[in-house]
């Protein structure tokens, strides 16, 4: 009995879920740094190729090999987004820490003037 694509994307995607080895990103740089950002996006890439080689006997299920294709896609494009997230969150915070500084010095300023 043959395997439809979908019901084989179901099950990929479970096995992926239930994989204790999944790819991470453990690298510091400057979220307010467009170069960084840029290398880290890249860094995501090359995580998720490398991880997705683990699960590449899976392609040749497939009827169709280019669902496959566009799930890896897919896997790539969520953590590209999950890290975007986090880089915004960080920039947030940066903006916000900055602001507060400013404040505090616009303070200090008419206190001292006073």
């Amino acid at each position: 009995m043959s395997v439809s694509d979908v019901e084989l994307i179901l099950q990929l995607t479970k096995a992926i879920q239930a994989d204790s080895d999944k790819p991470t990103l453990d690298q510091k740089f400057n979220p307010t740094d467009a170069v960084a950002v840029m290398l880290v996006m890249y860094e995501v890439d090359f995580a998720v190729d490398a991880y997705m080689e683990k699960w590449k006997t899976w392609r040749d299920k497939f009827t169709d090999p280019t669902v496959y294709d566009n799930f890896v896609l897919m896997y790539q494009q969520q953590a590209r987004l999950n890290v975007k997230k986090l880089i915004s969150l960080a920039q947030e915070e940066i903006a916000e820490e900055i602001e507060q500084d400013e404040e505090d010095e616009d303070d200090a300023d008419l206190m001292g003037g006073t």
